[in-house]
């Protein structure tokens, strides 16, 4: 592509899902920060270091189980809110798991809804509140298990393993995990590619790791750091950095790539985007297109980008809509 993109990051904390999943690393992070400190976690929350959309859901999960606000960062408490947290924003049903039951779907699905009935399934299994000493594979799975169980979920690796089931046979998933390897995708259909790689990658990794995804602030410091874990860290570390000097965020370098391939990554990932989001204006909104791409690049004058965007779009329509011969 003849532009270069640079992207400008959003950070918009609204859904149910978002809230959760940021509360997680707000957690995590002080067993990082902290992990060989003696002290309560109480000094933390005076000090103003839990902002609201962080401690909220932490607040209502204590409310629901009917617990204490723990004395420590380690404590089996953190441990089983965190794990709950994981098991609310990672449904099965619909994908990669079929939907059997469709007016239990909001219920399967929706994070709130999840993070509830598991808080509530936790009240009712008081003995789970202390079941997460060691924050290790065995007490993922087991506390896992019986929540769910609870519940009516799936059990979570059950999800994952049927992620994990479409790689080797040699096939278009392991097609795709290769261009993963390399980040030498093809270009239909990018996007969708190095997101679906990507989770497909994560869903391997949980399954082999799945305490490292839970609680990796526990993993990343102290004595229970080691090397698998700072490698699982650096492997699922976002695409996309952003710096303190600028609106914009870069691509990150990532090991085992090669410079050519990321940016090229980068400029196709996001002219894809560009191609959605006029492809979504036309289906949905009514008068002439809109090309305000301030959220990628940070600047309001975005002339190439605009050229570049209305060419993919027109390339992309003309081959949708033209018979193949």
């Amino acid at each position: 592509m003849k532009a270069s993109i640079a992207v400008r990051a959003h950070l918009t904390p609204t859904s149910a899902s978002s809230r959760y999943s940021k509360a997680r690393p707000a957690f995590a992070k002080f067993s990082i920060w902290h992990r060989q400190a003696a002290e309560l976690l109480q000094t933390y929350r005076e000090q103003g270091y839990f902002a609201p959309v962080y401690v909220d859901s932490f607040e209502l999960f204590l409310v629901l189980t009917g617990t204490e606000w723990p004395e420590r960062y380690d404590s089996p408490i953190v441990g089983l809110f965190l794990l709950i947290c994981d098991l609310a924003i990672n449904p099965t049903r619909g994908f990669p798991l079929d939907i059997e039951f469709f007016e239990d779907f909001i219920r399967d699905v929706d994070p709130g809804a999840r993070f509830t009935r598991l808080c509530l399934a936790a009240a009712e299994t008081p003995e789970l509140a202390q079941a997460v000493q060691n924050f290790s594979a065995q007490e993922y799975e087991h506390v896992a298990a019986r929540l769910s169980e609870r519940c009516g979920y799936d059990d979570p690796r059950t999800g994952l393993a049927a992620v994990v089931g479409l790689l080797g046979d040699k096939g278009p998933v392991d097609a795709l995990m290769e261009e993963h390897r390399t980040f030498n995708y093809a270009g239909v259909n990018m996007p969708v590619r190095v997101l679906v790689s990507h989770f497909i990658a994560f869903c391997r990794d949980k399954q082999r790791s799945p305490e490292f995804f839970c609680w990796p602030g526990i993993w990343m410091a102290g004595d229970n750091f080691n090397p698998e874990a700072g490698s699982l860290f650096v492997t699922h570390l976002s695409l996309f950095q952003d710096r303190g000097d600028t609106e914009q965020i870069f691509p990150r370098a990532v090991r085992g790539r090669s410079p050519e391939n990321i940016k090229k990554l980068v400029n196709t990932f996001f002219g894809g985007m560009l191609v959605f989001d006029l492809a979504l204006q036309w289906v949905l909104e009514p008068g002439p297109f809109r090309y305000d791409f301030k959220w990628l690049t940070g600047k309001s004058e975005n002339a190439a980008l605009i050229a570049l965007a209305s060419d993919s779009s027109r390339s992309t329509t003309a081959r949708i809509l033209t018979p193949a011969l």
